[in-house]
């Protein structure tokens, strides 16, 4: 039992403990909030709309991130990309929001009908080409994602926007430092005898928790604080249990 436990471990480890799973749960969690107990403050106030493809391309990202397929980075960076029309406004936020969840449906389409498989679908036959996309296509979306950060500090922030919360201020920040250890990750394998991976979940993780904390006089933020820290605290235990001895695990 204790080797089945063991194995399972080091296989959650694996496949998720980068920064894909963070930017995931960003993404599920901010839209969320935006479909049901923040809707009417979109309702109210339609400047807020850009939040539903912006939450979406989060989603979109980390599942790309965990999926590490050529068709699902190339819709990621689709929907990364819509960033831009929805925060300027230059198409109606419904278009926006719509298109991205048609780019995070075919994302999920393309996880069931790759799993398995040894060749990416759709790639180009020139090996050069196939090459550099999947190095560099999430790069450019997650650029994508961390320009949003940037904006915020760059023209938003000194414009004095509506977003003044603290909360704002402090998860961009956070996602700038997250981004770049995830851009990190392919190039650099350990920072300060940590592996990238796992600097980039935990940084991840902590922002997802630091942002709830700070909206915690919000009761409908209560139960995705409660998720972030059960789920912080079972990705704990799984690193703990992975890096066991085989002896004192059962193995041989």
């Amino acid at each position: 039992m204790r080797w089945v436990v063991n194995r399972l471990a080091r296989a959650a480890v694996v496949r998720y403990a980068n920064a894909g799973t963070p930017l995931l749960l960003m993404g599920i969690m901010w839209l969320y909030l935006w479909v049901f107990p923040w809707h009417g403050a979109y309702l109210a106030d339609p400047h807020w709309g850009h939040n539903y493809a912006e939450s979406l391309a989060f989603l979109c990202v980390g599942l790309a991130y965990l999926n590490r397929r050529f068709i699902s980075d190339l819709l990621a960076l689709l929907a990364a990309s819509l960033v831009i029309p929805a925060a300027l406004e230059l198409l109606p936020h419904p278009v926006t929001a719509i298109a991205a969840a048609a780019l995070g449906a075919l994302i999920i389409v393309d996880m069931v009908m790759e799993r398995g498989r040894k060749d990416d679908l759709g790639q180009p036959t020139d090996r050069r080409l196939v090459f550099w996309l999947k190095r560099h296509l999430m790069r450019f979306a997650l650029l994508m994602l961390g320009h949003i950060a940037l904006i915020y500090y760059l023209v938003r922030l000194p414009g004095s926007t509506y977003e003044q919360q603290l909360v704002t201020r402090v998860y961009d920040g956070m996602l700038i430092v997250l981004v770049i250890l995830a851009l990190m990750e392919g190039a650099v394998q350990r920072l300060w005898g940590v592996a990238t991976t796992l600097w980039g979940f935990g940084w991840g993780m902590l922002s997802i928790v630091v942002a709830l904390l700070l909206l915690a006089g919000q009761p409908e933020t209560w139960v995705l604080l409660g998720l972030s820290l059960v789920l912080s605290a079972l990705a704990g235990a799984c690193l703990a249990i992975s890096r066991r001895p085989a002896a004192s695990t059962g193995e041989n």
